[in-house]
């Protein structure tokens, strides 16, 4: 690592800590515990919250579908809005045969007229609406005609209502975005999970998104298997929604990960209540290389929840609680006050970090690395993606005769008992050392001087027109990536597929008619449990084969699956 080359993802370089160090909760909360956990956890108020038009005209006129008449407020002035999500349960809102436009008109008159505090920049009309989709139709459930059209008219419903909003001087600042999926397993039922899904949605109400929102979850969120998306599997889910959104309209739509991390099922415990940590530091990472194209990503880490203690459950916390009872499983009416759940460490590691992104590298897949520097303070944080501890050779270039301090922060999440976290001061890193298997360590060196970042290097993606590709056994399928730009320092392919598990992952790759190698590795696991492989595989490419129009043929010795997308990532 040589701490003198400043790194760009596209044009972006600072870290924006609002897109990624907020809780899942609505910002108004005037309590003394979330003031002080903004401002000690250097936190930014926003979130995500559940209210909206749905469930006020719902509460005011008794009955789903039927909308107040609106007060018109005179004035053209552009309301202002706060920086979080609102979203709603489907059930507040829709209703086969629901009057579309009716909502929509309610939907601009709500927002226009609603106290100027509690407006949000992103609103999501519905939570999570196609995993509900057999809840308002009559036949069986899963029923594949009638899950299409309910799922055809939630599309158009958001479409009228974006468009509404988008129309409306007033609701400049606002935005709307969907459609909040909780089961991007696109490849099920060879990828008509993504044409029945995600595709269907953007297809129909993509134009008028501002963002494309959905939930990353390791666990099974509502439905689906048991899936652990950290690593190669998140990233083949977002080259996929970014491939298509580029070939679509010309530009990449931004991310909005409204919710993310590990589910666990059962009664809360303290050690049930930690492994969402596990999953969401494993994510984080990787979000990070997406900020240039990222909305906005919230930990589902939830305020008190209060809500949910009440005797049918035991009087105990919601499971993604932040805090809880520090007398546990009693009434609310005996609550002593309120303690930090070890959810806090996620905080306690990040809370610092910030500033200039430094240029990292690493061989290891399963290691992920990013480096941050702000005035005289350098962050490195690595996270363990494997399930065995590896082995780091860490090298650091730049600021030997510079160094005054290292503050290091460590978080092993176990999966059978209470989290281990630690902060110390040392004399130096070793060369050699170990990263325990979900281990998560931030590194802070406080230097002499700021780092002089004398040198820089951009991060660019190229995005081929061949979407899910079939496979065939030794077939090519063939890409190009034109207009690439001359001094590349280093090359890699993003290569994702959706195969059974007993087919190869590893094809034959020509670029420009040279054979490459792929590798053995990829991030994370092998998705072992899961009914077929879904990931992303980097495959470096020698900067020397690179050429303004390029050409790359893929062919696979065995047939089956797809290849969903290929995508030339490049620094410049």
């Amino acid at each position: 690592m040589d701490v003198s080359i400043q790194r760009f993802i596209g044009d972006v370089s600072e870290l924006d800590r609002s897109k990624y160090f907020v809780i899942h909760s609505a910002p108004f909360a005037n309590k003394p515990i979330h003031k002080s956990f903004y401002e000690e956890y250097n936190v930014t108020p926003s979130g995500r919250g559940f209210y909206g038009p749905g469930i006020d005209a719902k509460k005011l006129k008794g009955q789903v579908g039927v909308y107040p008449k609106a007060k018109e407020k005179k004035g053209k002035k552009i309301k202002s809005v706060k920086r979080f999500v609102a979203t709603e349960h489907p059930r507040n809102l829709y209703k086969e045969g629901v009057d579309i436009e009716g909502f929509s008109d309610w939907a601009v008159q709500y927002f226009k007229n609603m106290d100027e505090k509690a407006r949000p920049l992103w609103y999501e009309p519905m939570n999570e609406p196609f995993v509900h989709a057999k809840d308002f139709y009559s036949e069986k459930d899963w029923d594949p005609e009638a899950e299409l059209r309910v799922k055809t008219e939630m599309s158009k419903m958001y479409l009228a209502i974006a468009a509404k909003i988008h129309a409306e001087p007033t609701l400049k600042n606002m935005k709307v975005m969907g459609y909040g999926a909780a089961w991007p397993s696109f490849e099920l039922k060879d990828f008509n999970n993504w044409e029945t899904n995600m595709g269907l949605f953007l297809d129909i109400a993509g134009n008028e998104m501002d963002a494309i929102s959905y939930h990353l979850y390791d666990g099974v969120n509502q439905a689906g298997q048991n899936n652990k998306r950290q690593g190669s599997n998140n990233e083949a889910i977002m080259d996929m929604i970014e491939t298509y959104s580029f070939n679509r309209w010309g530009f990449v739509k931004p991310h909005a990960i409204t919710e993310y991390g590990g589910i666990v099922k059962k009664e809360f415990t303290l050690i049930r209540n930690m492994q969402s940590i596990r999953s969401q530091n494993a994510m984080i990472f990787g979000l990070m290389d997406r900020e240039d194209r990222l909305e906005i990503s919230i930990p589902f880490n939830t305020d008190e929840a209060s809500w949910h203690i009440t005797k049918q459950n035991n009087f105990l916390p919601y499971k993604a609680v932040l805090w809880r009872p520090e007398n546990m499983g009693v009434p609310k009416s005996e609550i002593s006050g309120w303690v930090y759940t070890n959810r806090i460490h996620f905080y306690d590691l990040w809370k610092d970090v910030k500033g200039k992104r430094v240029f990292v590298t690493t061989s290891n897949p399963d290691i992920q690395v990013q480096a941050f520097t702000h005035d005289k303070q350098l962050y490195i944080a690595l996270n363990n993606l494997a399930e065995s501890p590896q082995k780091i050779n860490f090298q650091l270039n730049g600021v030997e005769n510079s160094v005054q301090s290292i503050y290091v922060k460590s978080l092993t999440v176990f999966e059978d008992d209470l989290p281990h976290y630690f902060e110390t001061i040392v004399p130096s890193i070793p060369s050699e050392f170990f990263l325990n298997v979900a281990e998560t360590i931030v590194l802070t060196y406080s230097l002499k001087k700021p780092l002089n970042l004398s040198k820089k290097v951009t991060e660019t993606r190229y995005y081929s027109k061949e979407f899910l590709a079939p496979i065939e056994a030794h077939k090519k399928i063939a890409y190009v990536f034109n207009e690439v730009k001359s001094d590349v320092i280093e090359a890699s392919l993003s290569m994702s597929i959706g195969r059974t598990h007993d087919l190869s992952k590893r094809p034959l790759i020509k670029i420009n008619g040279v054979n490459i190698p792929v590798p053995f590795n990829w991030k994370g696991y092998d998705q072992a449990n899961r009914k077929k492989f879904f990931g992303a595989i980097e495959i470096p490419v020698p900067v020397e084969l690179i050429k303004e129009n390029n050409n790359v043929h893929i062919s696979f010795p065995d047939s089956g699956g797809h290849l969903s997308t290929l995508i030339l990532d490049v620094k410049y």
